[in-house]
């Protein structure tokens, strides 16, 4: 009796042995494999930031040769990308394109055109930025766009930028897409702006 008594407690205390061993082993296993899952992870997102850094593409349209994608790097000018693009056309309006400014990833840069002779001038020989009372937003200048009700002189620099980042505006609610002209600006600003 003593001796199978023996027997089932040698029984009991080897297989509690050989889960405990086996729980040990599953354990030591599975966060050897977390700390290698991790360095991998860390080691391929290492890898991957200098692509994405390395490398932008910039879509340029209007006044050059050649509209279209461009690669360049990040640290790039709007000058790059025109020289990219085969250069200015004799139609550029150079005045109202930031040649200087940096560029970023996505971007779309618009060189406009100079206006046709017949609308360049009025009778008065200044430039068609106003017709009666109602603002040409697309041609002001900062001093006319600062006239405007609620149109302060940063304002007026935003909308000049988006007109040559972007391009011309082709309908007055376009003016909503500058930042800062939220809809009740907007409806303020209607009356008294064109295109």
């Amino acid at each position: 009796m003593v001796e199978q008594r023996n027997k089932l407690l040698f029984i009991v205390i080897l297989a509690i042995l050989i889960v405990a061993g086996s729980f040990y082993n599953f354990w030591q296993k599975s966060s050897v494999a977390e700390v290698a899952s991790s360095d991998d992870v860390a080691v391929k997102n290492e890898s991957r930031q200098p692509e994405q850094s390395d490398e932008i593409f910039v879509y340029i349209s209007g006044a050059v040769h050649k509209p279209g994608v461009f690669k360049a790097s990040p640290n790039a000018r709007v000058f790059d990308i025109v020289e990219m693009a085969g250069g200015l056309t004799a139609e550029a309006d150079v005045a109202k394109t930031n040649l200087a400014q940096s560029i970023k990833d996505g971007m779309h840069i618009h060189v406009v055109d100079k206006l046709p002779a017949s609308n360049e001038h009025s009778a008065t020989g200044t430039a068609k930025t106003k017709v009666g009372n109602k603002v040409n937003i697309n041609h002001a200048d900062k001093s006319e766009l600062d006239t405007l009700p609620g149109v302060g002189p940063a304002l007026a620099e935003r909308i000049i930028e988006y007109r040559q980042t972007i391009g011309s505006f082709n309908s007055i609610d376009e003016l909503k897409n500058v930042p800062g002209i939220g809809s009740s600006k907007f409806e303020k600003l209607k009356e008294r702006i064109i295109n």
